[in-house]
């Protein structure tokens, strides 16, 4: 993981799509995880909504200390396995979080991303709002819960500007969902 201090100095040196080739075509941006779980293979802890809101409304505010997700590099078509055990591609060290709890599917003809519960034990929120069993489609902004994990979803684009002071330093997580 990167943090978002080291981040802004690759950005400062870095032309839109060189950092968008560093990155990928989105990011996944999260607080520093807490106290790693003992073992993956602990049962899952249940999810709070109080522990939810508060990780969403910490996204806001805490911008230079979030890290940034490293992803695997993405092809034109990919599935990313979302969990707590080691051959996840994202690894969510967390007991809220399930063994395999999600999917998400980048799609660079479309240049969308999607996600969908695999059956978790806490579920999948966007903007605070339970998936169910549907996928939803992630837009510039949107913050994604995993259990009590919450990531903030951004394009690179969005963030490189971010980085940088300019206008998409004012968006915060997407409202809608």
């Amino acid at each position: 993981m990167l943090s978002i201090q080291e981040l802004r100095a690759l950005g400062a040196s870095l032309s839109i799509g060189a950092f968008r080739r560093q990155l990928g075509p989105f990011v996944l941006i999260q607080r520093a995880p807490g106290l790693p779980s003992t073992d993956a293979i602990d049962p899952t802890r249940v999810a709070s909504a109080g522990a939810i809101e508060q990780g969403m409304l910490s996204l806001l505010f805490e911008f230079e200390n979030l890290l940034i997700t490293t992803l695997p590099p993405l092809a034109r078509v990919e599935e990313l396995s979302v969990g707590r055990l080691p051959d996840c591609d994202l690894v969510i060290d967390d007991a809220s979080v399930s063994k395999r709890h999600a999917v998400l599917r980048w799609s660079e003809p479309q240049g969308r991303c999607s996600v969908r519960d695999t059956g978790s034990t806490n579920g999948t929120f966007l903007n605070g709002s339970t998936l169910g069993t549907r996928e939803g489609t992630l837009k510039d902004g949107d913050i994604l819960s995993f259990g009590n994990v919450q990531f903030w979803y951004l394009l690179t684009d969005t963030l490189h500007t971010r980085l940088h002071g300019g206008s998409a330093s004012a968006k915060g997580p997407h409202r809608g969902g």
